[in-house]
C-alpha cells in the first residue's frame, strides 16, 4: 500500500511491484478528490498504463505552502494582484453602493 505525493515515487513503486508480481493498492488526495488504485500484476491496469488528463490548475494547498515550481510562483503573484488590485476594490464598491442604497450615508 502506498500513498506517494508524487508521480514520479509512484511509477517507480508500480514498476518494482509489476517486476516482482506483488499487488499494490496506491492511494492519494488532490484537494477535496481523492483516488484509490488497485493494482494486480498482469491482471489489472498499473499505475504506469494510465495517466490522468493534466489538471489546468494549481491546488491552493501548493500555492499557499510549496510554490516549488516557477509557474507556481507565477500563479501565486497573479492570485495575490488580484485579490489586492481587483477583489478588494470590487468589494468597497459593492458595499458603498449598498450604504448609499439603504441610505446610511449621502
Amino acid at each position: 500500500m502506498n500513498a506517494l505525493d508524487n508521480v514520479e515515487a509512484r511509477l517507480f513503486m508500480d514498476k518494482q511491484c509489476v517486476q516482482n508480481s506483488k499487488g499494490m493498492i496506491d492511494a492519494g488526495t488532490l484537494g477535496a478528490m481523492g483516488n484509490v488504485q488497485v493494482v494486480v500484476p498482469f491482471q489489472s491496469e498499473s499505475y504506469g498504463s494510465s495517466m490522468d488528463p493534466p489538471d489546468p490548475s494549481i491546488p491552493v494547498c501548493t500555492l499557499k505552502n510549496f510554490p516549488y515550481e516557477i509557474s507556481h510562483t507565477i500563479q501565486w503573484a497573479r492570485d495575490l494582484f488580484d485579490g489586492l488590485y481587483n477583489r478588494r476594490p470590487e468589494q468597497v464598491n459593492s458595499n458603498a453602493e449598498t450604504v448609499f442604497a439603504i441610505g446610511l450615508v449621502e
